[in-house]
């Protein structure tokens, strides 16, 4: 086996895998049962182009929106309703997005639907009690490279987001193009110059922004972070916290946690328009 199939694939490394894919599908299905839901909101035409709305009680209130990971080429929003609960109690607003996956549509059509999810969100989401102009966009693994390139590439919508966090994010995708993964991703030379955040000039970056990774992880997954972070450092809105003993299945739960530090960095931020 090669060193980036053993740094990659989380399923061998984690054989006890379906635990934690059992525990979010639990724990989504009683916060989708417990709390007012809206589930499938169509954001476009696909099927796919659809986000679940968990709405704060008071109007006008902070918005969370959660990006799924698997690749961008599996996984489901329906698996991380529970993030919402901890948001919801806050009186924020969460919205999980769907975005139509590889190899199906290019990375192109897929970070544009992260666009237009967002630009939906900010001409509905006062139906929902949440305000247009006070976003926080996360995102886990995948999700976390889509949380980041949503603000990069539309300088038309950064003034509405007010924090961005990335767990567990993937910031240079030449090591998936060169892995087994590619072989179904189908990732080229363009996407790789485009769409790796580590080859940006993050200066443009002007929201508080966490990078976020488990003590556990493989090498890869800490040293993305690491990687843009110390690129990046003298941002003083970038920070980088590493989550002691903690696992790439398991740093997404810290999201459904209220008291975690990746949660409290949400709350803190939400109104905050300073700097760190």
């Amino acid at each position: 086996m090669d060193y980036l199939t053993k740094q990659l694939d989380l399923r061998l490394r984690h054989p006890n895998f379906q635990h934690f894919l059992d525990f979010n599908e639990r724990e989504s299905e009683r916060v989708r049962n417990q709390y007012n839901c809206h589930l499938d909101r169509a954001y476009g035409k696909d099927m796919l182009q659809s986000i679940d709305i968990f709405p704060s009680s008071k109007p006008d209130s902070p918005v969370l929106m959660f990006i799924h990971g698997g690749y961008w080429k599996a996984l489901d929003k329906k698996n991380y309703s529970y993030i919402a609960e901890p948001f919801v109690k806050n009186d924020f607003t969460v919205c999980l997005i769907n975005y139509r996956l590889l190899p199906k549509v290019d990375m192109t059509v897929l970070i544009n639907d992260l666009a237009e999810a967002t630009e939906w969100i900010k001409g509905e989401i006062f139906r929902f009690n949440g305000n247009p102009y006070n976003i926080s966009i996360s995102g886990h693994s995948a999700g976390g490279h889509l949380a980041l390139m949503t603000y990069l590439m539309n300088e038309n919508l950064r003034t509405s987001i007010k924090a961005i966090c990335s767990l567990s994010g993937i910031f240079d995708l030449e090591p998936i193009q060169n892995s087994y993964l590619n072989k179904k991703l189908q990732l080229n030379k363009n996407d790789i110059e485009k769409y790796s955040p580590l080859y940006w000039d993050l200066s443009v970056l002007k929201c508080p922004t966490l990078l976020s990774v488990g003590g556990n992880e493989t090498e890869f997954y800490i040293e993305q972070s690491k990687k843009i972070f110390s690129k990046n450092s003298t941002n003083d809105f970038l920070k980088y916290f590493e989550c002691n003993e903690l696992n790439h299945y398991q740093i997404v739960h810290e999201l459904g946690n209220e008291n975690s530090t990746i949660s409290q960095f949400i709350f803190k931020h939400a109104n905050d328009n300073t700097s760190l």
